[in-house]
């Protein structure tokens, strides 16, 4: 794993130990999804952006987003061998002080509260495939998404990541989702709206 472009381009990303608990996006992906939201304008660098990496693992679109020009990134994730890896990661890349770590459960949002109305641009959220997968769980995911809106820019995007096979619902308060498929997965694009043109 390493970064694409930007200030770190080609910097190698460690990935945890086994790489049993994440599922790394390949660099042709991260690439492609990267140039689609440069081609939005989403990493304009004026004004300063925020991202959210939801379920980062090893922190690879996070790191990705402060490499091309985000100026904070909250990593949001449980699994401690992929917390622990993220944060060597941040120290290696001298990106710790733009950056903030909560260790904990995505689903519980109760780091929601830390997150100003308004201040994202980006969230990536990447829940494990059997959340998705499960009739149970993917009504939380959903949730997950909705309770994001607040925190998102006008225009901003929550780019959600699922199997190939799995076609997500619009969500209350968005536009979209659109979707892009690459290989064996479908990612989804909910945007903020964009206040109405007079």
């Amino acid at each position: 794993m390493r970064i694409i472009a930007g200030t770190h381009r080609g910097r190698p990303i460690l990935p945890p130990k086994g790489d049993q608990t994440t599922r790394p996006i390949t660099d042709r992906v991260k690439e492609n999804l990267f140039n689609r939201l440069a081609s939005l304008g989403m990493l304009d660098a004026s004004p300063a952006w925020n991202v959210l990496d939801i379920f980062s693992g090893t922190g690879t679109m996070g790191l990705e987003a402060l490499s091309r020009g985000a100026a904070h990134c909250t990593f949001v994730d449980q699994d401690r061998d992929a917390v622990a890896c993220l944060t060597e990661n941040l120290g290696t890349l001298g990106l710790t002080e733009r950056s903030h770590i909560v260790h904990g459960s995505a689903l519980g949002g109760y780091w929601l509260a830390s997150i100003p109305d308004g201040s994202v641009r980006l969230a990536f959220v990447d829940p494990p495939y059997k959340m998705v997968e499960d009739d149970d769980t993917r009504p939380q995911v959903l949730s997950l998404v909705g309770r994001l809106l607040p925190t998102l820019e006008e225009g901003g995007l929550a780019v959600v990541r699922t199997p190939e096979r799995i076609e997500l619902p619009e969500v209350a308060g968005y536009d979209g989702p659109a979707q892009a498929v690459y290989g064996k997965m479908r990612l989804h694009f909910y945007q903020s709206p964009l206040p109405d043109e007079a």
